[in-house]
């Protein structure tokens, strides 16, 4: 019985010696994503979806799959927190058979490191985001870019629209 009782004494002491900075919940905001909406090209007021997208990054010669074939109008990709751009494939109409049609796409931006608390430590935030589309001729799906927030530091906002 004692032993019972100590245990449930080192239990409540335990818990209570916890504070909220001790654990970092799925509520607290850390690193942003960045926001991309499609739109399209001919009227750019209209929501477009991309079939199949599929969008990827190269990280230490493995290419990575960060979409994999999608049927969507808006994406949350994550930045390179490392460095100071990202460069990603957007491929649309990506299938087993079809490999689509791929644009590479850069973003460029200078990074912050903001403290968030004890245990989440500390998220990057993005500022003065610039879009780059590499233009192949008579080749690209995107026609063109347009960056909306050049200030990452939420996943509310939509950060970039590309229209095609």
């Amino acid at each position: 019985m004692i032993k019972k009782l100590f245990l449930f004494f080192l239990t409540i002491s335990i818990v209570l010696a916890c504070s909220k900075d001790d654990i970092c919940t799925g509520e607290t905001p850390t690193t942003p994503k960045l926001v991309i909406i499609f739109k399209s090209s001919f009227n750019s007021n209209l929501y477009k979806s991309v079939t199949n997208l599929t969008v990827t990054t190269i990280v230490d010669n493995d290419t990575i799959d960060i979409i994999k074939s999608m049927t969507t109008d808006s994406i949350a990709i994550p930045l390179n927190t490392g460095v100071d751009f990202s460069k990603y494939q957007f491929i649309s109409n990506n299938t087993t058979n079809n490999l689509g049609n791929t644009d590479q796409v850069t973003f460029s931006y200078q990074r912050e490191n903001v403290y968030v608390n004890k245990a989440c430590a500390f998220k990057t935030i993005y500022h003065e985001l610039l879009s780059e589309l590499e233009i192949v001729e008579n080749e690209n799906w995107i026609q063109s870019m347009s960056v909306q927030k050049n200030n990452v530091i939420d996943e509310i906002d939509t950060h970039v629209i590309i229209y095609h």
